[in-house]
């Protein structure tokens, strides 16, 4: 290929089209679930296929996120040893204090540090989950190519001015990459790719010697290994030297006179004789308007005419001149990809690319080996990223789709000018048609349109407007009779599919037979209420109405950016169209938004007792969706400071609310909450999802909001204890158990001021009571009183301890104690009594008494029952301070 790469504006355009496509499946990149975020496609792929690299447990790749130092030791050993070889590796002793012998990473620190790969930091630490730069990974591939660290000086203040040198002049550096960065997954796949090709170096001496008393001076230089053989990885034009693939990866093999499934110039990948992938080659030049003979003979550098091979989506389409100074001929269109290619021969081949439009006519879910697919225009497409009805771009080559992505649409836009059989105006913005689609009838003077556009603005498909208006849900009914019979009036109070409410006139006559009462018809719209209704409207504005779905009750589930979605029992599927309207409050105080696509409506869940209505104009995929009773959800690390008393507000806009002071994903801040805290003025709160009860999400709805998780088996937990251990050396000690701290801790005191402050891990002091989040073993967060004089966390501004005794004076008496830590408690408490029989087992157990009492100057002693049989075992469960706790059990008599 040429190296005169004229990179054209349009060149961009070209690289998102196929960068914003869902692509098949096929390569390992693309059965990632975050495949489109991968943009180091190849190497992903080829280092996946070593094993050197895999993607999460829930299928994803997260090639975005960043690589750490325990991450990086694992892919040099794959690197090194192969897939078999480094998932044998053992270590019976700790190498650093802080990498467990049998922590996971451990075997290939060890491995690596053996070789004067990696090092800790000269205090016995090692550091395993801290994240790493791009310089320092380079190093370590430096290291595995050859370069020794001590003669190529990567140590020490220059260290790594020596190691970007290095690293680029071995070719291991991306374009564009900036070393001194944080390195993220995907780019430390293409730096291991890189190496892949790389150099090998030997040094014949490493420097100074010493003989006796006298220091030797030798020149110390990496010098390239030839190659043991002439057999490279390439099929062709092997060169003299032994590549790092060629060393630990014999199998890897590069054909690069290869060609992708448009026709493409490719290169091909494959791995014990097996496929890994084909990439096309970078285009010298991309167009995605039409091109002329001149331009293509200027831009390639041409010095003679040529005639090109033209292949179009994948087929020979005979040839094109390319001329200089020819301004007649032509080749491709607004839309339509043109990517040209020549080498140094004046070989010259044109890649032409259409873009096709369709919409999606059936979706088919996995089963058993085989993958979910689409079907658009009688073709399979495997993916489960769309929905039927999805009007949908996609490539194809030799009749086969390649790439599909989602259509961008214009809704509802109004033509003001027709400018010949190519292009309009429309709300002021000039639109032009794709070259491969032929001018639509419906494009008129006057006429409102949805328009389809590809990914370089170009209209695909035309729609007249058919806006989701001529549907509606019913808020409200009434009539009154007249004083003659021909004079009764209907009315109804409905939801526009906008999300407007408006009272309208109801024509009686959809409302029954001519020959029913008022009172029949009265009643048959009050049938409507809740309804999702298809209307007309006449020249008076009087309103025809056509019940299309009824309202239920029961569990919903909606999650943003996915079609399925739960009503009840049953499955219903949202699309790009899908309207939804959602209603916040209730009765005078409810507001109304609404959303279209399943791509835009916030995620939204109720187990039960919810509220909806879904209209399905054909199968399962949603017209119209209305719901109520649900507030949208999502995950985040709420504290709020409860046990001091919320202030009450009263807004004469969003109504009664309650404020408290909080830390809100990391951000010392107040909340409002629709209702007081149970805990309200007790003690403190945490909370890991949260739900909003106004359409403007600014006020939580208490009752909706879950605490944050207290089961350690969750990647994520929140607990409270006492710190038996200071902080050292990044572990704490609570409740006589040590924790790793995360490098970036983040830490909050609550002081006795009412105040929340920003905190030091200095100040967490050993006695004290504290509130921490782990996550994935490591504490991420604390907070904590100061000086210990106002103990924090849920439930531990007063902590409680109950317990049941048979009375000293009489067997057959039971007395509960209730005690709190604080002795000045006065908290009100409730008990229920249990028993059940000795031999028939706990899950048998009734209740059989209960009551309430309260402390006073922290405990409390309540005879809770008299009479006691001795057959049976007996327990109490009591409420106290928003915990709830269970005695013992005690055989009665």
């Amino acid at each position: 290929m040429r190296n005169l790469k004229r990179t054209l504006s349009l060149a961009l355009a070209a690289v998102m089209l196929m960068g914003m496509m869902v692509v098949g499946a096929g390569a390992a990149s693309k059965d990632f679930t975050d495949a489109s975020d991968i943009k180091n496609v190849e190497a992903v792929d080829v280092m996946v296929a070593l094993g050197v690299l895999e993607g999460g447990d829930k299928g994803d790749f997260q090639p975005n996120s960043i690589l750490t130092r325990e991450q990086a030791a694992k892919i040099i050993c794959y690197l090194l040893l192969g897939t078999e070889s480094a998932e044998k590796l053992t270590t019976n002793s700790a190498v650093f204090s802080d990498v467990a012998a049998n922590r996971w990473s451990a075997p290939y620190i060890s491995y690596c540090v053996n070789l004067g790969i990696l090092a800790g930091d000269g205090q016995g630490h090692f550091f395993p989950e801290g994240k790493l730069t791009g310089a320092a990974f380079a190093k370590m591939l430096l290291v595995a190519l050859g370069y020794d660290a001590s003669v190529e000086k990567y140590v020490g203040s220059d260290w790594m001015i020596n190691v970007s040198s290095d690293a680029i002049a071995a070719g291991i550096v991306p374009s564009g990459l900036v070393l001194a960065n944080e390195l993220s997954r995907q780019d430390a796949a293409q730096m291991a790719f890189d190496t892949l090709t790389a150099d090998m170096v030997k040094y014949d001496s490493k420097g100074s010697v010493s003989v006796g008393d006298i220091v030797i001076n030798q020149n110390a230089n990496a010098e390239k290994i030839a190659a043991s053989s002439k057999t490279g990885y390439k099929t062709s034009g092997n060169d003299e030297y032994q590549q790092f693939c060629e060393k630990y990866f014999a199998d890897l093999k590069l054909n690069e006179n290869s060609n992708d499934d448009f026709g493409a110039p490719a290169s091909k990948w494959t791995y014990k004789n097996k496929a890994v992938g084909t990439y096309a080659q970078t285009a010298d030049a991309t167009y995605s308007e039409e091109v002329q003979s001149k331009e293509l003979y200027s831009d390639l550098g041409l010095d003679t005419t040529v005639k090109a091979d033209v292949i179009t989506d994948g087929k020979a389409n005979g040839t094109f001149t390319i001329q200089k100074g020819n301004s007649t001929d032509k080749i491709g269109g607004r839309g339509v990809v043109v990517n040209a290619y020549a080498d140094d021969d004046n070989n010259v081949t044109l890649v032409v690319i259409n873009t096709y439009v369709g919409e999606v006519s059936k979706v088919t879910a996995a089963k058993g080996d085989d993958a979910a697919y689409v079907t658009v225009d009688g073709m399979k497409y495997e993916t489960e990223n769309f929905a039927k009805d999805d009007v949908v771009l996609y490539t194809k080559a030799d009749g086969v789709i390649q790439t599909m992505a989602l259509a961008e649409k214009v809704e509802g836009v109004e033509v003001t000018r027709v400018t010949g059989t190519t292009s309009f105006v429309a709300d002021g913005t000039t639109y032009k048609f794709n070259s491969n689609v032929t001018f639509s009838s419906d494009v008129k003077k006057d006429s409102v349109l949805d328009l389809y556009l590809d990914t370089y603005g170009y209209v695909m498909k035309v729609d007249v407007s058919k806006a989701s208006s001529d549907y509606a849900y019913v808020i409200k009914t009434g009539a009154d009779e007249g004083r003659y019979d021909d004079e009764a009036n209907y009315y109804a109070k409905v939801l526009l599919a906008d999300g407007t409410q408006t009272e309208i006139t109801v024509d009686e006559d959809c409302l029954g037979k001519t020959t029913d009462g008022f009172g029949t018809k009265k009643e048959a719209l009050r049938q409507m209420e809740g309804d999702i209704v298809e209307y007309t409207k006449d020249s008076k504005d009087v309103y025809t109405l056509k019940s299309q779905a009824d309202s239920a009750t029961g569990k919903v589930e909606i999650k943003k950016g996915e079609s399925a979605m739960t009503f009840g029992g049953t499955t219903k599927y949202a699309n790009s169209k899908t309207i939804f309207l959602v209603q916040s409050g209730t009765d005078s105080k409810a507001t109304y938004t609404t959303y279209t696509g399943y791509a835009n409506v916030p995620s939204m869940s109720k187990d039960s007792g919810a509220t909806y209505t879904v209209y399905c104009k054909s199968g399962d995929v949603a017209t119209i969706v209305f719901v109520s009773g649900v507030s949208a959800t999502s995950k985040d690390i709420v504290y709020v400071l409860s046990s001091k008393a919320a202030s009450k507000v009263d807004d004469s806009d969003a109504g009664v609310y309650y404020e408290y002071k909080a830390v809100v994903n990391g951000e010392i801040t107040t909340v409002k909450m629709d209702e007081k805290i149970a805990t309200d003025g007790k003690s403190d709160v945490l909370y890991g999802s949260i739900s909003y009860a106004d359409k403007d999400n600014e006020i939580l709805d208490t009752s909706a909001c879950d605490p944050f998780s207290i089961d350690k088996t969750d990647d994520s937990y929140s607990m409270t204890g006492k710190v038996t251990a200071e902080a050292k050396d990044d572990i704490i000690g609570i409740d006589n158990k040590s924790y790793a701290l995360s490098s970036d801790v983040e830490l909050y005191a609550v002081t006795s001021g009412d105040k929340i402050e920003t905190g030091a891990l200095a100040d967490v002091a050993k006695d004290g009571t504290v509130t921490v989040i782990v996550k994935n073993g490591e504490v991420i967060t604390i907070f904590y009183g100061v000086s210990n004089d106002s103990p924090v966390g849920p439930g531990v501004s007063d902590s409680y301890s109950v317990s049941l005794a048979k009375n000293a004076q009489t067997s057959a008496t039971l007395d509960l104690t209730v005690k709190s830590t604080n002795g000045s408690d006065t908290a009100k408490f409730t008990y229920k009594v249990f028993a059940y029989g000795i031999t028939a087992g706990k899950d048998t157990a009734v209740e059989v008494s209960a009551g309430e009492g309260a402390l006073v100057n922290g405990t409390s002693t309540v005879s809770v029952i008299r009479g006691t049989n001795n057959t049976l075992v007996y327990y109490v469960v009591v409420t106290v301070g928003g915990d709830t706790l269970t005695t013992s059990t005690v055989i009665g008599g």
